[in-house]
């Protein structure tokens, strides 16, 4: 329902109809970028398109992130989509 709601909204902000992006919603357990690279490939995607949110300096370079492990282990063009300041994963839209 929320993912429903969620497509409606980008819907009537871009005025292209997220049926035609979303194919598939897989939740998935293990490590993340492991994961979304096996997806990537059973699935057959042309493009990655990952949600990020800001670190601090330290903070990216000691503990690493999944879209630059992602970035640095594919061959596929990957859009890098950041979280807009101020908000929550509650208030993506």
């Amino acid at each position: 329902e929320r993912i429903q709601d969620i497509s409606v909204k980008v819907d009537a902000q871009t005025g292209i109809s997220s049926v035609d992006l979303v194919s598939k919603i897989l939740i998935r357990q293990g490590r993340p970028a492991e994961e979304i690279l096996k997806v990537v490939d059973e699935e057959g995607c042309d493009v990655i398109v990952l949600g990020t949110h800001s670190k601090g300096f330290l903070e990216q370079t000691f503990l690493g992130s999944v879209s630059k492990s992602v970035l640095q282990r594919t061959q596929k063009p990957v859009f890098i989509v950041p979280l807009p300041s101020g908000k929550t994963d509650t208030n993506l839209i």
